[in-house]
């Protein structure tokens, strides 16, 4: 059995690891645990969620790595957004200037890495932000939630909008263009509602339809179903 410590952006995340991706890693005999970012220690209580500085999720990650620092049988993870990513990310300048999304993720994970040095850690970003794979199959939403159908027509707008993209990953990172901005567009009540409706509209997706559509997402699975000690 490995243990998976997952650091997650935000409480979305957290649903989705805790109801959806903890189920399925069960089955490679990975025990997972999650916890949002914490942004605050100086009080008694914990403030957690949102990335806005990179101490955050570094000094969280280093944290963690100490407490179970004498397991061999531990590893590290995250599950952060591309889009707003603060750009005292290691490289993060020489990130920006790679027009292929994917080289751009693939060389801030190496970078990010490489500054935590720590062999137990498996970094992952999220291409272009977690809503992302909601995109995958963007029907479910009113085809299993009789409450959204009157958000159909616009909806469909926007899938047919986002039909250009070779992969949900590729809907980018605009103020107004990125994943969860085009939902909350549509579906005024998204950002109140989007914690327990993402995972749901997730898990009617299925994680294979995901998998198919998103490689980089795909990618990250893989290598969590083949931890090895």
């Amino acid at each position: 059995m490995v243990r998976l410590n997952i650091i997650v952006e935000g409480e979305t995340e957290e649903e989705f690891v805790n109801q959806i991706l903890a189920y399925h890693l069960g089955y490679y005999n990975v025990y997972t645990s999650v916890h949002r970012i914490t942004t605050n220690r100086s009080n008694k209580k914990k403030q957690r969620g949102g990335l806005t500085n990179y101490l955050h999720i570094k000094n969280d990650i280093e944290s963690w790595s100490k407490q179970d620092s004498k397991y061999k049988d531990v590893r590290f993870t995250t599950m952060l957004d591309l889009y707003a990513l603060p750009n005292e990310f290691p490289k993060f300048e020489q990130a920006e200037k790679l027009l292929n999304p994917y080289d751009k993720v693939e060389f801030l994970e190496i970078e990010f890495a490489n500054d935590i040095n720590d062999y137990r850690f498996i970094p992952y970003i999220q291409l272009h932000e977690f809503e992302a794979l909601i995109f995958t199959d963007l029907e479910k939403i009113y085809k299993n939630f009789p409450e959204y159908d009157k958000y159909q027509k616009e909806i469909d707008l926007l899938l047919l909008e986002c039909s250009n993209f070779s992969s949900p990953e590729l809907i980018n990172q605009g103020a107004t263009t990125a994943p969860s901005r085009r939902l909350a567009q549509v579906i005024p009540n998204y950002n109140k509602l989007k914690v327990p409706l993402a995972s749901q509209v997730l898990e009617k997706i299925g994680l294979i339809k995901i998998r198919e559509k998103c490689p980089h997402f795909n990618q990250w699975i893989t290598k969590l179903e083949n931890l090895r000690i």
